[in-house]
Order: C-alpha cells, then sequence, then structure tokens
C-alpha cells in the first residue's frame, strides 16, 4: 500500500504533464490552420512572403557564387520549383513590371510584389555581409567584402546601359513562358534557369572590358535585377546608376513579355483558352 501510494503522485504528475503536452500541441495545431486559412483567404499575403523568400535566395545566391550563370540558374530553377505556385516565383522587379505593363498582374500585386523583392534583396545582403565581418582575419589583411557593385566606366555608360536591357530582356522572355506553362512546372524552372543563365552569359561576356577598366575586384557591372543592384550597393541618387539599373531593366522586363506575347500568338499549337493563358 506504501508503495502504491508513493508512486500514485507520480502517475498524477506524469498526466498533468502529458495533458499539458497535448494542448500545447493543440494550440500550435490550432495555430497553424488558422494561418493557413488566413493565407488561403487572402493570397496577396501568401504571394508577398513568397517573393521575400525567392529574392533573399536568388540575391544570396548572386552574390555568394559571384554571379556565375551555372550556379545562379541552379538557384533560380530551384527557386521557380518551390515558390512559382504560390506567386509565380518573380523575384525581380523587372519581371514584375513586364508582367504589368502586360496586363499579366494588377497594379496592387505588382507594388506589393517590388516591395516585397527590394526587401528580400536588402535582408540577403545584411545577412551576408554580418556574416563576413564576424569571421576571425588575419592583423595585415585587407577587409573581406562581398560581391558589389563597380565603378561605371566613364564614356561607356550606354554600352553597360544596352548590356542590361538586352540581358533583361533575355532573361524575362525566358520567365514569361515559364509562366505562361503552369501545367508543367519542371519544364518552366528550366526555362528560367536557361534563360537567366544565357542573359548572364551574354552581359557578362559584353562588360567584361569594361570592369577590367574599372580595376575592381570583387565587383561587377551586369545584374539584371534591380532589387539585387540595390541591395548590392548599386543604386545611387545619380543618373546613371538609377538608368542603368533600374530603366533599363524595366524597359528588358516590358520587352521580354511582349516578345513572348508575340511567340505565342503565333504558335499554332497553342490553345488561347483562358487556362492557357
Amino acid at each position: 500500500m506504501a508503495q502504491n501510494k508513493a508512486i500514485s503522485p507520480a502517475k498524477k504528475t506524469a498526466s498533468k504533464a502529458n495533458s499539458s503536452a497535448s494542448n500545447t500541441n493543440s494550440s500550435i495545431s490550432s495555430t497553424y490552420a488558422s494561418t493557413r486559412r488566413i493565407l488561403k483567404e487572402m493570397p496577396l499575403i501568401g504571394a508577398l512572403i513568397a517573393e521575400f523568400i525567392g529574392a533573399f535566395l536568388i540575391t544570396t545566391a548572386f552574390i555568394e557564387m559571384q554571379g556565375s550563370p551555372l550556379f545562379v540558374a541552379f538557384a533560380l530553377g530551384g527557386i521557380f520549383l518551390m515558390i512559382s505556385g504560390v506567386s509565380g516565383a518573380h523575384v525581380n522587379p523587372a519581371v514584375t513590371i513586364g508582367a504589368w505593363v502586360t496586363r499579366k498582374m494588377n497594379w496592387v500585386y505588382a507594388l506589393g510584389y517590388i516591395v516585397a523583392q527590394l526587401l528580400g534583396a536588402t535582408v540577403a545582403y545584411l545577412v551576408l555581409n554580418t556574416f563576413l565581418h564576424a569571421a576571425p582575419t588575419a592583423a595585415n589583411a585587407a577587409a573581406p567584402s562581398l560581391l558589389h557593385a563597380a565603378t561605371i566606366v566613364n564614356g561607356k555608360e550606354w554600352y553597360i546601359f544596352f548590356t542590361e536591357l538586352l540581358g533583361t530582356a533575355i532573361l524575362t522572355l525566358g520567365v514569361a513562358t515559364a509562366l505562361r506553362n503552369k501545367k508543367t512546372r519542371i519544364v518552366g524552372a528550366f526555362a528560367a534557369a536557361f534563360a537567366i543563365s544565357l542573359a548572364l552569359y551574354v552581359s557578362l561576356t559584353l562588360n567584361t572590358s569594361l570592369l577590367q577598366s574599372a580595376q575592381e575586384s570583387n565587383a561587377i557591372l551586369t545584374f539584371l535585377n534591380p532589387a539585387i543592384a540595390f541591395a548590392a550597393n548599386g543604386l545611387s541618387w545619380n543618373t546613371w546608376p538609377l538608368v542603368i539599373y533600374v530603366v533599363a531593366p524595366f524597359l528588358g522586363g516590358i520587352a521580354g513579355f511582349a516578345i513572348q506575347d508575340f511567340l505565342h500568338s503565333q504558335d499554332k499549337n497553342e490553345c488561347d483558352c483562358d487556362d492557357c493563358k
């Protein structure tokens, strides 16, 4: 009897602990279900979260991989698979502007996307910069730095402008094709990955001589994405940085979507029903 009386309080304590854990799990499940319900009822919130995450990831990949076309292509392909079903995986203000001008989305979504993309890219740069400066360095070693925007060479501004415009047009043509192909997400991911790989390769190749003239290390002139350019200190309240890294990508984004619309209208194997647009 003494043993039973001694064990009984322990059982009661264990029962209370199990009950508390059960209530906690129930509360978490209820909160999760409520969050899912809110996101379903307000799809814009989910889309903005997806764009923030996508912009964070593509900026991280771009900076860490030094703008390497192959690695950035793998990153964009993966991001497209992860979030295209939620937001379309624009992750680039130029893509969003192109989609808005060609009436693929309304201005509320477009504005929200651009804000989310800028925030995601900026947070990515801040996180990478924080970890970089937290690493120990040798006493006489130069201060480490992340990939950043190179100085624009005087007299070569128009070359860089048209390079950025051409590269963004190639990129958005592929992304517009990927967004139109809603039924096969893997095919869309390949289209987006191939497009950014080709766009970066062309742009980086054309800008190589200009970058060498600038005599800067760990710097780049090609971004094809105003959000990444903003995060990498490429933008300032001066005419040429804004023209090169904002106006040129926006024009390229519009051109890419317009060209894709034209090609789609000429494709006899494509249907024109609303589900396929």
